[in-house]
């Protein structure tokens, strides 16, 4: 897998997407980036709309986007004197949400904000943000939290597929210097099958601890046979409901980032968005990168 050669941070000037842009900006300057980009996306229902109050007049719609310009070179100003990387500041109007996708295309890394001022729901967590993982086939980093540092406390994610390798891969690309602790979280197929045929409490027990040697086994394999260089990985192996087991982990864990990858091991992508990379997004603490 390739580094990060170029970044895009989309904004709405919400403090959410503050962070995304300070983010993108530490990044290039940690991982030697050659391209950042800091793009705002002025929505073209709003500009049909003004027309009732302002005609159409070209001029009018000028002074708008003059003014987004301005707001943003100002941004891209005051992140760049801090991280001393340079986002160079983009206006674009149409769709929020195609325009983003369209740009992202020519990005490595798409960088958001967790929420987004209303009415800019593109960059909001729900059905919007569901859409754009669906419709982008760049990582997409989702941001929560003002950046102080770089990474040094990741969570992947894994369920052994091949997105879970790109994850795990990634992850390093992101954050060289950090803590891996890659997560596997299994639920024994059988133990509900057990306790609906009566079986013996010491039968199900059994019937657990190996599920969770047979998962142990697994991620120690998976990890090994990663390879992707000599960081720091810890392997975890936790009995649950992934959605709501990853983060709970990351918060005992103090993790800084998860990494999830978009398609996994059944290539159910309905479920994986809907299920896990949503509610993960949506219930951890932490800032999120989804990786196709």
């Amino acid at each position: 897998m390739r580094g990060i050669q170029s970044i895009l941070a989309a904004t709405d000037f919400s403090s959410y997407s503050r962070y995304a842009a300070e983010r993108a900006a530490m990044l290039g300057a940690t991982l030697a980036i050659q391209r950042g980009v800091l793009l705002h996306v002025l929505e073209q229902s709003w500009l049909e709309n003004l027309k009732q109050f302002i005609g159409s007049s070209v001029k009018a719609k000028r002074k708008i986007i003059k003014n987004a310009s301005q707001a943003l070179d100002e941004l891209a100003d005051q992140i760049r004197e801090v991280s001393g990387f340079s986002l160079e500041p983009r206006v674009l109007t149409g769709n929020t949400l195609d325009a983003i996708v369209e740009a992202a295309s020519d990005f490595s890394l798409l960088v958001l904000g967790a929420r987004g001022a209303h009415p800019v729901r593109a960059l909001a967590l729900g059905t919007t943000s569901q859409r754009l993982l669906g419709k982008t086939g760049q990582p997409v980093l989702v941001v929560k939290n003002k950046p102080l540092t770089p990474y040094t406390r990741v969570l992947v994610a894994v369920d052994f597929s091949e997105g879970s390798r790109k994850a795990l891969e990634y992850s390093q690309i992101i954050a060289p210097e950090a803590t891996i602790i890659v997560v596997h979280v299994f639920e024994p197929v059988l133990e509900k099958v057990l306790v609906y045929s009566g079986a013996s409490e010491d039968v199900i027990h059994e019937s657990r601890m190996k599920a969770r040697m047979q998962a142990e086994a697994q991620l120690r394999r998976f990890i090994r046979k990663a390879g992707t260089g000599s960081f720091h990985r810890v392997g975890v192996v936790v009995q649950g409901h992934a959605p709501f087991k990853l983060p709970e982990i990351a918060r005992k864990r103090d993790i800084e980032l998860i990494v999830v990858g978009k398609h996994g091991r059944w290539r159910i992508e309905e479920f994986l968005l809907g299920s896990v990379t949503l509610h993960v997004l949506s219930q951890s603490h932490c800032d999120v990168l989804v990786v196709d």
